[in-house]
């Protein structure tokens, strides 16, 4: 059945264009990389209380590789779901963020032996990763964390 439908995709989209080569710009990305994502959205938007009960969470979180290639997806995603003005983000909210952070945060998660509290009322911690950790993925270049905290 995979086999099936890995065929029939590789036929729809055989002989399409990708927006590169039809000479079409590519959307612009607004976040330089996942950790940029996290730190000046993801988090302040995502506030839950984070103890070692019911919700984890590593300020860290770039250290763990389940949560790098989660929180990526979930960026990625969020990138594309933004431009849909009409329900993206509810969508995204729903079958994206909720279950990824439901998965990262709870007990038997990534986070599980993390020992950080925070409110429900305040950002998600999150420490600065090391120099060179993340590249720019709309430029290519190393990314250079911004001197602003400024949230958006």
């Amino acid at each position: 059945m995979q086999d099936s439908l890995a065929g029939e995709l590789a036929d729809m989209l055989d002989g399409e264009e990708t927006a590169a080569e039809s000479g079409q710009e590519q959307p612009k990305a607004y976040f330089a990389n996942v950790w940029d994502f996290v730190y000046r959205w993801l988090r302040h938007m995502y506030k839950r209380r984070v103890s070692g009960n019911a919700a984890r969470w590593s300020s860290t979180w770039f250290d763990c590789p389940e949560a790098v290639s989660r929180l990526t997806e979930l960026w990625r995603v969020w990138e594309i779901s933004r431009r849909d003005e009409t329900t993206g983000m509810a969508v995204w909210w729903r079958d994206y963020c909720d279950p990824t952070m439901d998965r990262l945060m709870s007990e038997t998660g990534p986070f599980a032996d993390c020992e950080v509290n925070g409110r429900s009322t305040d950002p998600l911690p999150c420490a600065l990763p090391p120099a060179g950790r993340f590249r720019d993925e709309r430029t290519g270049e190393a990314y250079v964390i911004p001197a602003d905290d400024g949230v958006i």
